[in-house]
């Protein structure tokens, strides 16, 4: 069992009992006892939960939110309490309270001895437990807020349960998946935080719902490795301490980059330093940091003579030097006990801590409740409403935490007048106002401390009192600057923020430089403000700020006002080693100074989700630190990155292909947008198939083609939507909101229908760019560009796009994996001489058609004529699809050694010197058409020239590859890997490039080992069945053809074996068509089709599956089975399913029961029963059909399969369920 587990299990029993708990205290779910209804010694823990239950209301905003707050909040204390001991007994600070040994009779040692102490207890339920925790609890409150009965949320429940808690926690130690003395771990606080909010954080995400304060801990809470913690705050307070002590021997004792050698910093003295996170979660920061700053007093103490007493370092650090705030009050819980057991760890006798680690989550009144304080303060009127909007902020930090600002805002008035002086000059009057604010600011927060203070000692809610008290330290914390602030701050991007969230940042961060595109973006300002002038900034976040083009004004103000000391680019996954957050995440050092030194990077993209990540990364730090090369490490004076217009972090580039951005841009020559956005799919889009027929849907003028990106395909292909556009749009241009708002953006129409190039930006695999043919509307997912300005070549604009080096480029703009229309827009266009661009157009021209060509064959596509099963004639069936793949491999040879060539032309337009091609190429790796060839391989493939697609244009650069004899044993392991060369949408490139071949060699050795690929096999029968089924489902005068016997017409196997003959082909050869299915076709048909076919169509993630073929069943009796084409289906039809097809079996499967009624054979009785089952499910599948029709269905052909299928499937009427429960809602009540 998992920690997460354990966790789950735990959190679940606690919240059960407490649930319980507030049920005997009169506080139910559904239904509350009034007080007076109970007994007396419960009256007291009544008013208290009813106070904590009233409070919370005001921010939850019902009485069934503030219970669920209250009970989760219960809940999650005893998790910390009982955690806490566990951690505490692991280390031996007292002896244990919760761990039971069977040398104490099953007991913990400190109940067997409380039990010696008080033997009445004996006869008590669980010998007294309840109690003994009780009293073992009051103990530890002398030293930890956290277990004083007086805690808000002190609770104890029923012995029973309480128990089997108890016991919860001491399994964890016994279970063999969990690591030995798990509890001595540092991390193990964090760990349990970060597993007990799994549920919801599953749950928020499947919410769809946007992130307001209480939610952002949900939408990204993750914990940040040991290993990242301490080089982040070993190079920063580490570094700053160097700084003033340059010769302290801290800096042989830590891995800390570039410690200088002499004095670079005024000496502080060690007690003033003080480090904040601003959102620190469990503490992992903070308690690393009381282990450094442990270390820095020792130094002091051995090798500077400072007056520090070892016995009191301890109490140094944590009322001095650590301060954290955190949105979740649970959070702090662990936070400060970490840091408590950090500090008995040291020194076991310490009592009394005043933690500087707090919870924004407190309560303040409206400020008209406390105004009075500052009115005799002689405030201007100004003055007045600036102390109101930041008394409002304060009010609200339990939404915004650290985030809240106070003395910016006096700081920001002050610097508005000084810029007023400038511009106008000084005068009495703006002397004045400066004077003032500089008098305002000095009384401002005494008075906002009093107003707090009052607040609470007039509040006679003891809750409301507790909690008001955490706003002085809050303020306190929030109003002073420190030497570092670190985190790893929350990620969320702006789109998901709720409203108050998203109003909150506008207005705080989003002026004079945007910091509100992110969350994440956000702190990375605020640590900026709360650090003081030569402060330094160590933060872990997402890596999108260095790199997309909404990020521009973070990149400049990092720029301008900061040094990057240090920045390591982890990339994608293998950071969050214990969980499934896949980030591509960055760690960076700044110092609030500007310096002309070299900042170092480190570069690690290209070790995406390696689990071994933080060893590969201390291998190349410390070859950093041992001054031993390595071509993971880049300095760079950050002044060049200015170089690039937006400023990308584009650290690891030579200056000369630095050079290359400030040519034109591909916004300078070429039209590059964003299209349409319905703002719903469902309504608006259909796939083709959907549309009509694919013979009649030219003469459809209502539904236009529609790009909208898709899989990685090049040069053609994935044209497989349209888009309603009748009336020139109307219906989209006209739908609003319940205010009239439109929804849909209908941008950049100008370009609609226009010939361009539509790409797919999103996936791991890169951008693929291919051709929009002329008549078709594009999607933002499909944006497209349109050489329609100073350049106007389309085909070698999209071997521009599609090379190596754009990919590249793309790359070092943005190398997320959801790349967007301003990163393209950034990437250098160079033009090419007339015959570089004659070649690659020739070249573009032969891949398009081919692609356009080979889509021919198959069922999924517009241009689809013929499957390969018929378009080869030889006798034996697989024969035939062994000759089709290697004509089709033969082609796509042609197309990856075109491609080779455009790459090098490319470079050559480029005109990039050897060390940058080898850059690229280190990246993307070589063209597989450019790899060396077996001599027979070249010959056969030279020889075998294709009718349709010569190779004229390429045979010189064949004949120019270099030969290479390959080993035996290599060949038969590429071979022995051609089973699964189609497997997971693989195709020949894929796997060309894994294996690092020559599609030539992969062509001649796949063509010579007569391998057929299963999977690919089984696809093209399927489609080929698909395509015969359509067939017959058209000519069928109701396009309804039943699949069980004696419904008045032939079943659809034998109209499947008519139509294999009708075709041409043998009764031997429809014998052999169930070999490439993988299943007797009868049976395939009945059992796999619907479900095989439905999700081989399902070709976009978000839109539903919508297959043209519908197998409708009675159930899993079978009583009645047939199969309908969705261009002929209409409620008429419905009908006639009804009143003929299922009459017809009903009544045979009727007289068959009569028939067999005198015969009582076991034979026969079984017969009997399958039949009355039959029946009795043709009944209630008859009955579905009049609930239908009374419900009104009538299927309309224009209002997509979804919607006509979703009654269907309600009704369990289908024989596989091709909508998921989300899209199954939405087309139920659609209302189109």
């Amino acid at each position: 069992m998992k920690l997460a587990d354990h966790v789950d299990s735990i959190r679940e029993l606690i919240y059960k009992a407490f649930d319980k708990q507030f049920g005997r205290l009169g506080i139910g779910a559904k239904k509350t006892i009034e007080t007076d209804k109970l007994p007396s010694e419960l009256h007291n823990k009544r008013n208290k939960l009813e106070e904590i239950i009233q409070s919370h209301i005001g921010e939850t905003g019902t009485f069934e939110n503030a219970r669920e707050k209250a009970l989760e909040e219960f809940t999650f204390t005893l998790f910390n309490r009982i955690a806490a001991i566990k951690v505490m007994e692991a280390h031996q600070l007292f002896p244990p309270i919760i761990t039971k040994e069977s040398i104490h009779g099953d007991r913990s040692f400190g109940h067997k001895a409380w039990l010696e102490e008080n033997p009445s207890q004996r006869n008590e339920e669980l010998e007294g437990l309840r109690e003994y925790i009780k009293y073992a609890f009051n103990n530890l409150a002398n030293d930890i807020v956290l277990y004083s009965g007086s805690y808000p949320y002190a609770l104890l429940p029923h012995p029973i349960e309480l128990d089997e808690i108890i016991n919860a926690f001491n399994n964890i130690q016994n279970d063999t998946q969990i690591e030995a003395e798990i509890w001595k771990n540092d991390d193990i606080l964090g760990w349990l935080y970060e597993s007990y909010n799994n549920a919801k954080k599953q749950a928020f995400k499947d919410s769809d719902e946007k992130t307001e304060y209480d939610k952002v801990s949900l939408q990204s809470q993750v914990y940040t490795p040991k290993w990242v913690v301490e080089f982040l705050v070993n190079n920063s307070l580490g570094k700053l301490y160097l700084e003033m002590y340059p010769n302290s021997n801290i800096k042989n004792r830590y891995k800390i980059a570039n410690a200088p050698d002499t004095k670079e910093r005024d000496i502080k003295p060690l007690h003033e330093i003080k480090l904040i996170d601003p959102a620190c979660g469990s503490g992992n920061f903070l308690l690393y940091a009381y282990d450094l700053f442990y270390e820095l007093y020792m130094d002091q103490i051995d090798n500077f003579n400072a007056d520090y007493e070892e016995k009191d370092i301890p109490k140094l650090i944590i009322e001095n030097n650590i301060c954290g705030i955190d949105l979740d009050d649970r959070a702090i819980q662990l936070a400060t006990l970490g840091l408590y057991i950090k500090a008995k760890q040291n020194r076991r006798t310490i009592t009394n801590l005043k933690f500087n680690v707090i919870s924004s989550d407190f309560f303040l009144p409206d400020f008209e409740q406390v105004k009075e304080i500052f009115e005799t303060s002689n405030l201007t009127s100004e003055q007045q409403k600036l102390v109101e909007d930041i008394w409002d902020d304060l009010k609200y930090a339990y939404k915004f935490g650290s985030l809240v600002k106070v003395g910016e805002k006096i700081q920001a008035k002050v610097e508005s007048i000084y810029e007023k002086v400038k511009r106008e000059g000084q005068d009495l009057f703006n002397t004045v106002d400066i004077q003032d604010y500089y008098l305002f600011e000095q009384t401002f927060f005494k008075n906002l401390e009093t107003a707090v203070q009052k607040y609470a000692s007039s509040n006679s809610n003891s809750f409301l009192v507790d909690k008001t008290s955490d706003a002085i330290t809050f303020l306190k914390l929030i109003s002073q600057k420190y030497d570092v602030a670190t985190a790893n701050p929350p990620y969320t991007d702006s789109s998901d923020f709720g409203n108050d969230l998203k109003e909150f940042i506008d207005e705080n961060y989003k002026k004079p430089y945007k910091f509100n595109t992110n969350l994440y973006a956000t702190f990375i300002k605020r640590c900026y403000e709360l650090t003081n002038e030569n402060g330094k900034i160590a933060l872990l976040h997402p890596l999108t700020f260095m790199y997309i083009k909404t990020f521009e004004d973070v990149r400049k103000f990092i720029l301008d006002k900061t040094h990057i000391e240090l920045l390591v680019e982890l990339g994608l996954g293998g950071v969050f080693a214990n969980s499934d957050v896949q980030a591509d995440v960055v760690m960076y050092i700044l110092t609030k100074e500007v310096k002309k030194t070299d900042g170092i990077y480190f570069d690690l993209k290209k070790y995406k989700n390696h689990t071994n990540k933080p060893q590969i990364f201390e291998n190349i730090y410390d070859n950093y630190l041992d001054n031993i090369w390595d071509n993971h490490i880049f300095k760079l004076n950050q002044l060049k990155l200015k170089t690039i217009k937006s400023y990308p972090f584009i650290y690891w580039v030579s200056d000369d292909f630095r050079k290359k951005f400030a040519s034109k841009l591909v916004k300078d020559l070429l039209k590059n947008c964003q299209g349409l956005a319905t703002a719903e799919n469902t309504k608006f889009l259909r796939f083709w198939w959907e549309i009509q027929h694919i013979y009649l849907i030219e003469s459809n003028k209502k539904w236009i083609l529609y790009a909208k990106g898709g899989p990685f395909i090049k040069w053609y292909g994935n044209l497989w939507t349209t888009v309603n556009w009748e009336d020139n749009g109307y219906d989209i241009k006209n739908f609003t909101d319940d205010k009239g708002k439109q929804k849909s953006r209908p941008q950049n129409e100008a370009v609609y229908f226009k010939k361009g190039i539509t790409y797919s930006a999103r996936g791991s695999k890169g951008a693929t760019f291919r051709l929009l043919p002329a008549g078709c509307i594009f999607d933002v997912a499909g944006s497209s560009i349109f050489p329609i300005k100073e350049y106007q070549n389309h085909e070698y604009t999209m071997a521009f796009f599609n090379s190596n080096l754009s990919k590249y480029i793309l790359e070092c703009l943005n190398p997320t994996v959801n790349k967007q229309v301003g990163d393209i827009d950034r990437i250098p266009f160079v033009l090419p001489k007339i015959n570089e661009e004659l070649k690659v157009t020739e070249l573009t021209k032969i891949n398009i058609e081919i692609k356009r060509y080979l889509c021919k064959f198959s069922v999924l596509e517009i241009d689809f004529e013929i499957s390969p099963i018929y378009n080869i004639d030889t006798g034996d069936l697989k024969q035939r699809l062994l000759d089709y793949l290697n004509y089709e491999n033969h082609l796509l040879t042609q197309v990856l050694i075109n491609e080779a060539i455009i790459n090098e032309e490319i470079f050559k337009v480029y005109e990039l010197n050897e060390n940058d091609i080898q850059m690229v190429l280190d990246k993307e790796g070589k063209s597989v058409g450019s790899l060396a060839l077996e001599i027979n391989a070249k010959e056969a493939y030279l020889k075998e020239q294709t009718n349709n697609f010569k190779l004229n244009y390429i045979q010189d650069y064949i004949n120019s590859l270099p030969i290479e004899e390959f080993d035996n044993n290599f060949k038969e392991q590429i071979i022995l890997q051609f089973e699964s060369i189609y497997q997971g949408n693989s195709n020949i490139e894929e796997f060309c490039i894994k294996h690092q071949v020559n599609p030539i060699n992969v062509w001649y050795w796949f063509k010579e080992s007569r391998v057929l690929p299963k999977q690919r096999m089984n696809d093209i029968a399927m489609e080929f069945l698909a395509d015969m089924l359509r067939e017959i489902l058209m000519e069928d005068d109701d396009g309804i053809v039943p699949v069980v016997p004696n419904a008045g017409e032939k079943i659809l196997y034998d109209r499947v074996h008519e139509k294999f003959i009708e075709k041409g082909f043998s009764q031997a050869q429809f014998s052999s068509f169930d070999s490439l299915l993988g299943k007797e076709i009868n049976r395939y048909i009945n059992e796999d089709f619907f479900k095989v076919f439905s999700n081989y169509i399902k070709l976009f993630k978000q839109l539903p599956m919508t297959p043209f073929i519908w197998h409708l069943s009675s159930g899993k009796e079978k009583g009645f089975e047939a199969f309908i084409i969705i261009y002929k289906w209409s409620r008429d039809n419905l009908l006639r399913l009804r009143s003929v097809y299922i009459e017809n079996v009903e009544r045979v499967l009727t007289n068959k029961k009569i028939d067999l009624q005198d015969n009582n054979t076991a034979e026969a009785q079984n017969k009997k029963d399958i039949i009355s089952k039959q029946l009795k499910e043709i009944d209630e599948f008859k009955a579905k059909i009049d609930e239908l029709l009374e419900e009104g269905y009538n299927p309309k052909l224009d209002d997509g399969v979804g919607k006509n299928i979703a009654p269907l499937q309600k009704k369990k009427m289908i024989s596989y369920d091709v909508l998921n429960a989300g899209q199954l809602k939405k087309y139920l009540n659609a209302d189109w």
